[in-house]
């Protein structure tokens, strides 16, 4: 029998006239040294956020922040978390790319995964939890005041929303919650993975339906096994509020469409617990939208912003000049380079001149027999060179300085192109003659 090709199958479907909404991706990475404890936390802070994350991405000392800026916009990455660290306090940054804005935060507590699950009785740790996106949850952000609006809107838009009439519910397996304290305004930071259990099921009932065969050697019956004293006082009892009617399937036993079951969460990890700081309008840079802890007038405001414009208008002004110069410089390089291959074309003609005077040189010892007369032969183009004096042998005249009766004369060859005969040069010491 022939293997069959499964078809892909999409998990949702955008209906006409509806644009369907960019996926957004994160980069959490730490700037500057953080040490090792900080580093497992911006781990941890990745696994919160996959499957939309770089898990994986390596942040070197000596890249910088425009750097990641690049790289992200073809990689479709719209947020980044930013952990760094002060003499002070620890901070993170949630930036919105391109153009902002930025929200600052002191991270005033924190634990680990690992000290979470160390310290809870059941975990639930699967590799396909982390599959799809966690569930996003704000609780106790009102819109009325400006800084939890801001935040809300930056946590809204940094995991991807849900469509609640094509949403299936066995996608979701994770959430994550924003909880804000309105009286200290701090912000508590939890990730759980939800599960749900059916509801009206001893646990004998739900042994039955493992694979391994419960020991009933205790009991002479099998009511006894399901109605004896393996169920917990505990265990029939039910909080109001926790069950639901599922409108879709689940995976895990019982949990059928219409069914009562009920909602639990297993905390996964890290634990975070933040204080605003302040709201930049540009990408970590830029307007102070809100600062938590200083505030100012009007007019103070105004000129912060006015100096904000001055310093943007003189680095679009450089910017400008930097290019103008760049292509200024390449335009000299091309003609200066266009200059060095016509040198170069002139003086391969030069070469060619010269080999064929050579040639001429060559043709006449072996026509004539002896060596051409140094002015018998024109170079080609019609020039004159200038020749230095040559002797008989076509060898420069040398001269030698030497000591005669007390007085320095010069002896040299006296059939030298340069001339001969003697002269007399004077100088301190009296009269000297040089023969040449």
């Amino acid at each position: 029998m022939g293997r069959t090709r499964r078809t892909k199958k999409r998990s949702h479907v955008v209906q006409e006239g509806q644009e369907e909404k960019p996926t957004p991706n994160t980069f959490v990475m730490e700037r500057g040294r953080v040490g090792r404890t900080l580093g497992q936390l911006v781990r941890d802070l990745r696994r919160v956020m996959e499957p939309h994350t770089a898990s994986k991405l390596k942040v070197r000392q000596r890249n910088v922040l425009m750097d990641f800026v690049n790289v992200a916009g073809p990689l479709g990455v719209s947020h980044f978390l930013i952990l760094s660290r002060s003499q002070t306090h620890v901070n993170l940054r949630i930036c919105r790319l391109p153009r902002g804005p930025t929200v600052t935060f002191h991270i005033t507590g924190f634990s680990l995964t690992r000290d979470v699950i160390s310290s809870v009785r059941k975990t639930a740790t699967s590799l396909t939890q982390y599959m799809t996106a966690p569930l996003l949850i704000l609780n106790n952000f009102s819109s009325e005041d400006k800084s939890s609006k801001l935040m809300a809107a930056m946590l809204q838009s940094m995991l991807p929303s849900l469509n609640v009439q094509t949403v299936k519910l066995a996608n979701i397996n994770r959430c994550v919650l924003f909880n804000y304290n309105t009286d200290d305004k701090m912000i508590e930071l939890r990730h759980y993975s939800i599960r749900a259990v059916a509801r009206g099921i001893s646990r004998a009932v739900k042994r039955l339906g493992k694979a391994s065969v419960p020991n009933l050697s205790r009991y002479q019956d099998i009511s006894e096994y399901m109605l004896g004293g393996n169920v917990s006082e505990s265990e029939g009892e039910e909080v109001a509020g926790q069950e639901v009617t599922l409108p879709q399937n689940l995976r895990g036993r019982g949990n059928l469409k219409s069914t009562q079951s009920s909602v639990r969460l297993i905390e996964l990890g890290p634990r975070l617990t933040l204080q605003l700081v302040k709201v930049e309008a540009g990408m970590c840079k830029g307007e102070v939208l809100h600062h938590e802890f200083i505030q100012k007038t009007k007019r103070e405001a105004r000129d912060v912003r006015r100096r904000v414009e001055d310093r943007e208008k003189l680095r679009s002004q450089r910017r400008r000049q930097q290019e103008e110069n760049v292509t200024r410089k390449k335009r000299e390089t091309e003609l200066h380079k266009q200059r060095c291959l016509e040198g170069l074309k002139g003086k391969k003609q030069e070469d060619e001149s010269g080999s064929e005077e050579e040639d001429d040189r060559e043709w006449f010892r072996q026509e004539v027999g002896e060596e051409p007369d140094p002015d018998m032969l024109v170079p080609a183009g019609g020039g004159t060179r200038k020749r230095r004096g040559r002797g008989a042998g076509g060898t420069p005249a040398k001269r030698s300085r030497v000591e005669i009766r007390g007085k320095m004369k010069w002896r040299g060859s006296q059939q030298g192109a340069g001339g001969g005969g003697e002269g007399v040069r004077r100088g301190r010491g009296g009269k000297v003659k040089w023969r040449g």
